[in-house]
């Protein structure tokens, strides 16, 4: 399959349906020439805008003009375009044919492009693609790779700094940057752009999956063995099976009555009333034990506070000992009488008592080690006093649920009963109603565990996507990295022989060892360095745009359309020795390409040895002989 390939046969500029400027292109080396003013920027612009470019900033001649027409050559055939200039979003019609064809088809001959994709109509960036051969963005989601974008990469234009690679904009992105440069060089970022994101969104599926099962889980009983439906099943069965039983009692509840359940009748209640007792007996003790642990926590807690302020005057006491030192008496503060000459520091003026200052300090540290120790010991007492709160308040409240059921059950079999057969359908009637309570609980346990069950298969099923997604994105990582390698390495290749021809006029040119083309950091660099003196800024940008596309004129692997756009080959004071020299490098480019390529570069100064009608569009243009004709 042949490469990708894009270039300009013909282009129009339209004024009151006459043509301002017409001129046709050829394959190659294509060279616009004429005096500053004279308006080569101008088709520069005029140019990237018809290919795709969303441009706004037009001079005044040319917002004079209405539309730009334009035949051009793709790897799949040939094309003509047409496109309003009044906004830098205008839509832009297609006729797949030549203009003579064009000119005089219908309406119906047209197609309507966006510039960028909306819904599920074709954008211009997919026509062109399509039309060119350049893989095309699958989704919405990786659509910011327009025409618009790798235009950027191949217009050196005099608006944006000779430093930056990308023709400059205001809200530029790193991202679409890299996809870009990429891109052209022969890696469909689009697959493994799409597997980020599908792994992205495999990952929050999963996430989102786990923090739903996480909370299932807390909601199931401890007893392993109503984790299963299965279990639940049986213990369904059973429930079942026993409030039929308890329905049938209660229907012969007469049948089942006995002479002795009168006797049995009281010993139950003096039983259940005992237990009713003892279970308030156990609840009180309880809350007793826990008030108890409340007010040693609290006691606690106050000695811990006393212990952090000993420890504080402690170390404020030793250092302020430290800093003032012993206190010279002159005179005795019992008599006032002047006291002897003191010549001993180690023993006291007034008493003559031996002092041991190091002794002094040791017992300082030994009380201040004590005192932690206090604290460490006590602060461990009180976690240890709050575990017992805590699983205090746990018995205190299943004590207080235990004795509240017995309280009820000996109120609706006792005190509301007040014979043996009341008592024994109050007794059934409990039950069926926790058997009851019981099954409606293990229903909403089963649907706790049918989901379960699904969320479980779901994030297995997610697991294997993201182990797929993981696997092919290391695939296309791989493949990538060796591609970019392969096609960065001629790149810098081509660019060093550019520069090592450049006139000796910046040292670092001739002996580079290394040209780096940086998309993310919009930036060109020599053996690491970058920002020369201005002219050479401008070499060394134009050197990195011609070696992209020089490149791809050699190796069928890269996406780059072949065609290059220069407007700003002499910018910043170049010398014109400098730029003749330049010059005849792009033409060399263009001698040794392999491929079928298109190079379109402005000039006021144009080499004479390019002087040739293989070269040259057009008249030499004069500030009076300006490219749009406006006369009409």
């Amino acid at each position: 399959m042949n490469p990708t390939f894009l270039s300009l046969q013909r282009l129009r500029v339209m004024k009151g349906g006459k043509a301002a400027y017409d001129q046709s292109f050829h394959r190659g080396v294509n060279i616009i020439r004429g005096e500053n003013g004279s308006g080569k920027s101008t088709i520069a612009d005029f140019i990237f805008f018809i290919l795709g470019g969303e441009f706004a900033d037009w001079k005044e001649a040319a917002s004079y003009c209405e539309e730009v027409q334009a035949q051009l050559e793709t790897r799949n055939g040939i094309i003509t375009v047409r496109r309003s200039i009044a906004t830098k979003l205008e839509p832009t019609f297609v006729f797949y044919g030549p203009m003579e064809l064009a000119e005089k088809s219908g309406i119906d001959g047209w197609h309507r492009h966006t510039i960028r994709r909306v819904d599920k109509a074709l954008s211009y960036s997919q026509v062109l693609f399509r039309a060119c051969g350049i893989p095309e963005a699958p989704s919405q989601n990786s659509s910011n790779v327009t025409s618009h974008q790798i235009l950027r990469l191949m217009y050196g234009d005099q608006r944006t700094p000779a430093p930056r690679l990308f023709r400059f904009e205001s809200f530029d992105n790193r991202d679409i940057r890299i996809a870009v440069g990429e891109l052209l060089c022969g890696i469909n970022g689009y697959r493994l752009y799409e597997t980020q994101l599908e792994l992205r969104s495999l990952n929050a599926q999963f996430d989102e999956t786990q923090r739903q099962l996480s909370g299932l889980y807390t909601g199931l009983p401890p007893d392993s063995s109503l984790r299963s439906v299965a279990s639940l099943d049986e213990e369904i069965v059973s429930l079942k099976s026993e409030a039929v039983a308890v329905e049938r009692k209660i229907e012969n509840v007469d049948d089942e009555l006995q002479e002795s359940d009168d006797k049995a009748f009281r010993e139950d209640r003096i039983k259940a009333l005992l237990e009713l007792r003892k279970a308030k007996d156990a609840l009180r003790n309880a809350e007793l034990l826990q008030e108890t642990r409340r007010h040693e926590r609290d006691s606690l807690g106050a000695f811990i506070k006393y212990l952090e302020d000993l420890s504080e005057k402690l170390k404020l006491t030793a250092d302020a000992g430290e800093l003032i030192g012993s206190i010279e008496f002159t005179y005795c503060p019992a008599c006032l009488n002047p006291l002897r000459e003191h010549t001993d520091p180690n023993t006291c003026i007034l008493c003559g008592s031996s002092l041991d200052i190091e002794k002094q300090r040791s017992k300082y540290l030994q009380l201040q080690i004590d005192t932690r120790m206090q604290l460490k010991e006590s602060n461990q007492l009180l976690d240890a006093g709050a575990l017992e709160l805590a699983n205090g308040e746990s018995d205190l409240r299943a004590l207080r649920r235990d004795y509240e059921r017995k309280l009820s059950e000996f109120a609706t079999r006792f005190d509301l009963s007040n014979s043996p057969r009341e008592s024994h359908l109050a007794r059934f009637n409990i039950r069926l109603g926790q058997i009851h309570a019981e099954l409606g609980h293990i229903e909403k346990l089963r649907d706790t565990l049918e989901k379960i069950d699904k969320l479980s298969a779901k994030k297995g099923s997610i697991q294997q996507k993201i182990d797929n997604a993981k696997a092919l994105q290391e695939r296309l990582q791989g493949a990538s990295t060796k591609r970019l390698s392969t096609a960065m390495g001629l790149v810098s290749k081509i660019a060093r022989q550019i520069l090592a021809k450049d006139l000796l006029r910046q040292e670092e040119f001739k002996e580079a060892k290394n040209v780096t083309v940086d998309f993310g950091d919009d930036a060109i660099l020599v053996d690491g360095k970058l920002n020369f003196a201005e002219s050479s800024n401008v070499i060394l940008k134009n050197a990195a745009l011609v070696a992209l596309f020089s490149a791809a004129t050699q190796d069928s692997e890269f996406w780059h359309p072949r065609f290059v756009l220069l407007d700003n080959v002499e910018d910043k004071g170049m010398e014109e020795v400098r730029s003749h020299n330049f010059q005849k490098l792009i033409v060399n480019e263009s001698q040794k390409a392999k491929f079928a390529h298109q190079i379109i570069f402005t000039t006021s100064t144009i080499n004479p040895e390019l002087e040739l009608d293989e070269y040259v569009i057009g008249p030499k243009y004069t500030r009076e002989n300006h490219t749009l004709n406006l006369k009409g």
